[in-house]
């Protein structure tokens, strides 16, 4: 069933789909974004606005793969016989090419706006579009919830987390709660969506902007 939204009354809003891709199919995505990153291709399209998230998490990844790597380093050099070298340079080769493509699948991978819609990304693992005549109106909130992609958001009603992991600082509010089919099966009813934003006072001025429009 695609995103979206019925008449954009609140007896008309049909149920919202959650988007998750495969195992095999996020190994390509990545090298795709990997690409794409480097090459600096834009990451919106005409008539998109991309609202960018997991900045910090992205830094804390490369901070924690770059000391490690440091280590490793000084552990190759001064303690590791030469005949095991050649393997632990290949696995200091695969934890750096897993920090670029963590970084690149969640720089690739935005919240995109458009007149008509608003698409929440949590990276590669699960996005879900929402139309922009259904929302009732944004705000800054900031929470935090362990886990990742898009779920349940516990102890807040009819609420979802849309963060790769960690913290959201925005609100999005629909009119009239929706049902919503997560990428698990499970169907629950959803009215406010917590995502997470590199730049929250900007990001709350272009989807205020967008909603009224709307």
């Amino acid at each position: 069933m695609a995103p979206g939204s019925g008449d954009g009354g609140s007896g008309g809003l049909v149920q919202i789909v959650v988007h998750r891709a495969r195992w095999q199919q996020l190994a390509a995505r990545g090298w795709t974004d990997l690409s794409a990153w480097l090459t600096r291709r834009p990451v919106a399209g005409p008539g998109q606005t991309a609202i960018g998230h997991s900045a910090e998490l992205r830094m804390i990844v490369f901070l924690l793969v770059g000391s490690e790597v440091l280590v490793e380093g000084l552990l190759d050099v001064s303690v590791l016989p030469p005949a095991w070298r050649p393997f632990h340079l290949l696995w200091i080769a695969l934890m750096i090419d897993a920090s670029l493509l963590f970084a690149a699948s969640t720089r690739r991978n935005p919240h995109l706006l458009t007149a008509d819609t608003l698409r929440l990304s949590a990276g590669l693992f699960d996005q879900l579009t929402i139309p922009l005549r259904d929302v009732a109106g944004v705000r800054r909130e900031r929470v935090t919830a362990k886990g990742r992609g898009i779920r349940v958001l516990p102890g807040h009603e009819q609420s979802l987390l849309c963060t790769v992991a960690g913290t959201a600082e925005l609100v999005v509010e629909l009119r009239a709660a929706v049902p919503l089919r997560l990428a698990d099966g499970s169907v629950t009813e959803v009215r406010r969506f917590h995502l997470a934003v590199d730049d929250p006072v900007a990001a709350h001025r272009e989807l205020l902007r967008a909603v009224a429009s709307g």
